[in-house]
């Protein structure tokens, strides 16, 4: 009986550690130079809440189709100084797009000078799928 379950359990082990590392917050290969530090921050931490709340906003904001999205869960937090003036956030989240639909994301959100938020950049934008209606004529 193990033997039947044990590829399926490897493929499973697999598909979730390449998950894993498919979803951490990447450094860019094209950077030429050495990238601020970046700080370890919890997903708790009042700025960590603060740039989710605006990310939320922001994201529900952008088209009708993601006005139902919600955050499922935050997966880790960093931050660092800006290349130029102010920090940066990194979020790793995971949204649920509509009725399970879920969707990991790299985020970065700007901060300037001043602790106020800029703008915020996410890796690529998430995928909806609707219901589709019947088609009347058919």
């Amino acid at each position: 009986m193990f033997r039947t379950f044990a590829p399926i359990g490897r493929v499973i082990l697999c598909s979730l550690a390449l998950h894993e590392t498919l979803g951490r917050v990447k450094r860019n290969p094209d950077f030429v130079g050495t990238p601020p530090e970046r700080t370890p921050m919890s997903c708790d931490d009042a700025e960590v809440r603060d740039a989710l709340r605006y990310v939320m906003t922001e994201l529900r904001r952008l088209s009708n189709t993601y006005r139902y999205a919600s955050l499922e869960h935050c997966h880790g937090a960093e931050s660092s100084a800006a290349n130029f003036d102010g920090r940066n956030v990194f979020l790793d989240v995971e949204f649920d797009m509509l009725r399970g639909q879920l969707s990991r994301h790299d985020l970065i959100v700007f901060k300037d000078d001043e602790g106020k938020v800029s703008g915020m950049a996410i890796d690529e934008f998430p995928d909806v799928k609707f219901r589709e209606v019947k088609d009347p004529d058919v």
